[in-house]
């Protein structure tokens, strides 16, 4: 609803989206619904953006190849060298913050640095180039019985080469973790206190492809090789599995200790880290994300709980379930979902975005009736399993690059394909928290945009000449019972109109004034003249008589609490006793994208005391 609150004979004074008027107090503008859902899921102290940031605890590193220097805040943004330049260091994006940088253990005449290759990752020569961690990348002294790593990579060869490396710079101990794909035997070693091995060439791989490899032991269960969510071989876990660093120990990628000149040659993508191991909801939806962003061929096989619709593979989160475990809240680069009943053993929803940087702003195209624009960031969702429970999706707003005032009505729009208009789903009305959040039942796969209402900009010029001052026959002067005729224009220049019927104006009678009741204008059309502007503001007034019920203008004697007052007129036709005067026009505020626009004016008397 537009209410206009007019204070005294001021002049220009705006009524912005915020619902406040400048100065005068002002109630909110331009929309006048119910509020459907509106939670605060997301902690704008936070930022999170992708699935590794969800799936915390014992997050131990996590090597971003699409994003090497760590600048990727949660709004789908991120900082790479140029390609062929070299790489230096790569931050890590974990909450440990390490940097992969010059392997100073090796010696400055037998290593140098690897090369960024351009939407794809790091390369690695296979001659000479390494990254370090001095230090390590795990804790000093803590034995680590758990562990999963996830790798994705391409090889050029089959020769010596460690993928990576934890544990003495300048030996060959047999307490480590490291990988090697593959080695010369063309067998991939996984080494995390025992070895597991598979053959390279008996199960098919290919050199110069991207894999995706998980490696996980437990003392508890199995160390396994998977590749693109495959099982290749697995072994029981022993108490002979486990890693143990001491402050001397080191972390080398792609290549092992000081000496064994096994350098991996190929790119590696990306690569995490967690000392523990992860649950199967963990672990897939982090397949999917993996799976998804590197355009890995054949997914991550079973595992793979997201489709990579028409590209849509970036910023990949999102929420899943199995029997063991659940991750109830992921993210996606300014979007939160979070279960409210949909979860059940086997249900996933996952959401992605279209770049590594996606579009921020709004878009005039596509948007249903009722509104000019949406968010040009638009999500790809998707959801396995079965039910129809509900889930919640959270937007905050600046990281969509879009803005609302308080008030202002928001939609969840989707539609099932690429292109075409979007339908709304559900709508709620902004409080004004950074974020917007909707709460949909049976979530379907499709594409998701946040659309806003556009909202009316109202301002108010006011102007005032004395009319007579009952002395003087011209030249009216300011005095004692003149008559003070105030004019009120009125004009929205916002791009979206006020609700139906909503346009209010409030004009508090001020101090040492009395509202003049008698006709301002023509005979009989009342104390209130409404003129319609040019552009036409669309809305109509009426007027009966000062006592009536059903016309466009009311009067109050309680400083607005009531507005049944019925005015009496006195020997000089006006009302002391009224405090405030309320006009209420019938219709929709037109708007225009362009000066002039539309407008109205309305004139009222006021007598000096």
């Amino acid at each position: 609803m537009s209410r206009l609150h007019f204070n005294g004979l001021s002049t220009i004074f705006p009524v912005r989206g915020d619902g406040q008027s400048h100065p005068p107090p002002v109630a909110p503008a331009g929309v006048n619904r119910p509020l459907l859902v509106l939670l605060a899921l997301m902690n704008s102290s936070i930022a999170m953006a992708d699935a590794p940031h969800d799936i915390q605890g014992s997050l131990s590193v996590w090597l971003d190849g699409l994003d090497v220097s760590g600048t990727d805040t949660g709004n789908g943004g991120g900082t790479n060298p140029t390609s062929g330049a070299q790489v230096t260091a790569w931050k890590d994006k974990s909450a440990n913050a390490f940097t992969a940088g010059d392997a100073v253990s090796y010696g400055a005449a037998t290593h140098s640095f690897p090369t960024y290759s351009a939407g794809s990752g790091v390369s690695f020569d296979g001659a000479s180039n390494a990254l370090e961690v001095v230090g390590g990348v795990l804790t000093n002294n803590v034995t680590v019985t758990n562990s999963e790593h996830f790798i994705v990579a391409t090889t050029r060869a089959a020769k010596g080469q460690f993928l990576f490396f934890h544990g003495a710079p300048t030996s060959n101990p047999t307490g480590r973790i490291s990988a090697h794909v593959p080695f010369n035997d063309s067998i991939i070693y996984w080494d995390h206190g025992t070895r597991v091995t598979t053959s390279w060439t008996a199960n098919s791989s290919s050199f110069n492809k991207k894999y995706l490899y998980n490696l996980s032991s437990s003392t508890t269960g199995q160390q396994f090789i998977a590749r693109d969510g495959v099982n290749l071989v697995s072994a029981a876990g022993t108490s002979s599995s486990t890693y143990t660093k001491p402050s001397t120990h080191t972390f080398y990628l792609a290549t092992g200790y000081a000496g064994s000149g096994e350098f991996h040659t190929g790119v590696i993508s990306e690569f995490i880290v967690y000392a523990r191991k992860l649950n199967t909801t963990e672990r897939r939806i982090l397949q999917s994300y993996l799976a998804a962003k590197h355009a890995n061929p054949g997914g991550a096989g079973a595992a793979n709980r997201y489709t990579n619709a028409a590209g849509y593979g970036y910023h990949v989160g999102g929420i899943g379930q199995e029997s063991d475990g659940s991750l109830t809240t992921g993210t996606s680069a300014g979007l939160t979902i979070a279960n409210t009943s949909f979860l059940a053993t086997g249900n996933y929803v996952l959401a992605g975005l279209p770049a590594l940087s996606p579009s921020t702003g709004s878009a005039a195209t596509e948007t249903p009736t009722g509104y000019k624009s949406r968010s040009q960031r638009i999500w790809y969702l998707n959801r396995t399993g079965t039910g129809t429970g509900a889930i919640s999706l959270s937007f905050k707003l600046a990281d969509l690059g879009v803005t609302a005032t308080s008030g202002q009505r928001l939609a969840l729009l989707s539609r099932s394909a690429t292109t075409g208009t979007f339908t709304t789903l559900a709508t709620a009305n902004y409080a004004g928290s950074g974020t917007a959040s909707f709460s949909i039942s049976n979530p379907q796969s499709g594409y998701y945009a946040l659309a806003l209402e556009p909202v009316p900009i109202v301002t108010a010029a006011l102007t005032n000449s004395v009319q007579s001052d009952g002395i003087n026959s011209s030249d009216f002067k300011a005095i004692p019972n003149a008559l003070i005729k105030a004019s009120a224009n009125m004009t929205n220049s916002g791009p979206g109109s006020p609700d139906s019927n909503s346009t209010t104006l409030t004009i508090p009678v001020p101090a040492n004034t009395t509202f003049y009741v008698g006709d301002i204008g023509a005979t009989g059309a009342g104390p209130v003249t409404f003129n319609q502007g040019s552009p036409t503001s669309a809305l109509t007034y009426t007027y009966t008589a000062l006592g009536s019920s059903s016309d466009g203008l009311e009067f109050s004697n309680d400083s607005g609490a009531t507005w049944t007052y019925s005015p009496v007129p006195d020997a000089q036709q006006g009302d002391a006793n009224i405090t405030h005067v309320r006009i209420n026009p019938t219709g929709s505020f037109a708007t225009s994208t362009a000066s002039p626009f539309p407008n109205f004016s309305v004139d009222y008397g006021l007598l000096l005391k």
